[in-house]
């Protein structure tokens, strides 16, 4: 299959860059593009824009696949906060305030909540509001580690996300519990691992990292009665990174080293099938953090303005 360019280079960056740097009216931090959320489709054609122009970063498509949260910089004062869009007419709507950093905006899985991660208090830790814009951010879980969040699975019951320090290492927490209760390490902390999340029936979590020797895509199983994971398949050959699920869970998408956009067929009927590798086109510079539409046709990034 042929890959359509739609950008002159790509930027290999490692897995444990994908973390919050510096602070808020400073440089602006690793994963930053300064630009406009774009659509693109399977062939890496625009295939529209949402929102204004601004610094944007973190973001996850709403389950439905009607809304997007996304992490933006403050035009004025470039404080990181957590902004709302309706992907049908673009309107744009702020959803924090705090003059800390949020970012890592995640979705419950009815979409009547978002939890992000936010350092207002000095770690990050991880924070909740209603998205009809009612009540006030709450705390959801304190700890001493910095928390990267990026997935809730679908019964709402666990909760993904990767420590901030390097290396970084992916941690499932349960969604409700003792304040004090310990996340569990998905993948041995000896390894980097990084960008987990659920799969959409909540028996996968895919994931990157080095595990097998080098940054790959892989994905364990997961039983949600007992909340564990069990053994790792390695999906991409020749690296991956950044992985998302089809709004069925039939396809897998994630960027390949040289940040090509790569989909892979899955069956998990019985066990887990993959099938081949495809790639589809190369993401714009500087892409770090994307997601898909629910129907797999569409790719949403931010693109850098030219």
């Amino acid at each position: 299959m042929a890959v359509a360019c739609v950008a002159l280079f790509v930027v290999a960056v490692p897995q444990n860059a994908q973390q919050p740097a510096g602070e808020p009216g400073k440089a602006a931090p690793k994963g930053a593009v300064q630009g406009r959320l774009t659509w693109f489709d399977r062939k890496g054609k625009i295939a529209g824009t949402l929102g204004d122009l601004g610094s944007y970063r973190t973001l996850m498509i709403s389950r439905d696949g009607k809304r997007v949260a996304v992490e933006r910089a403050d035009a004025q004062n470039q404080n990181r906060d957590i902004w709302l869009l309706e992907v049908a007419n673009g309107k744009t709507a702020r959803f924090t305030s705090d003059p800390g950093w949020d970012a890592f905006p995640t979705w419950s899985p009815d979409g009547s909540r978002i939890i992000f991660t936010s350092n207002r208090s000095g770690v990050f830790d991880l924070y909740q509001k209603a998205t009809n814009g009612s009540g006030t951010e709450e705390l959801f879980y304190k700890s001493s580690d910095g928390k990267g969040l990026t997935s809730w699975s679908p019964d709402g019951r666990f909760l993904l996300y990767y420590s901030l320090g390097q290396p970084t290492h992916v941690k499932l927490l349960a969604a409700s519990g003792p304040a004090d209760r310990a996340p569990v390490a998905l993948v041995d902390p000896q390894f980097t691992s990084i960008t987990a999340r659920f799969s959409p029936n909540g028996r996968w979590i895919v994931y990157g990292s080095n595990e097998s020797g080098t940054d790959e895509v892989s994905v364990r199983p997961f039983d949600p009665a007992t909340g564990t994971a069990g053994n790792p398949i390695v999906l991409s050959k020749g690296g991956g990174r950044t992985p998302v699920w089809r709004g069925d869970g039939r396809e897998i998408f994630y960027l390949d080293r040289d940040g090509i956009v790569m989909a892979m067929d899955v069956n998990t009927a019985s066990g887990f099938k993959a099938g081949t590798p495809k790639p589809l086109f190369k993401a714009p510079e500087a892409v770090l953090f994307w997601d898909v539409a629910p129907d797999g046709k569409r790719f949403l990034m931010p693109v850098p303005a030219r």
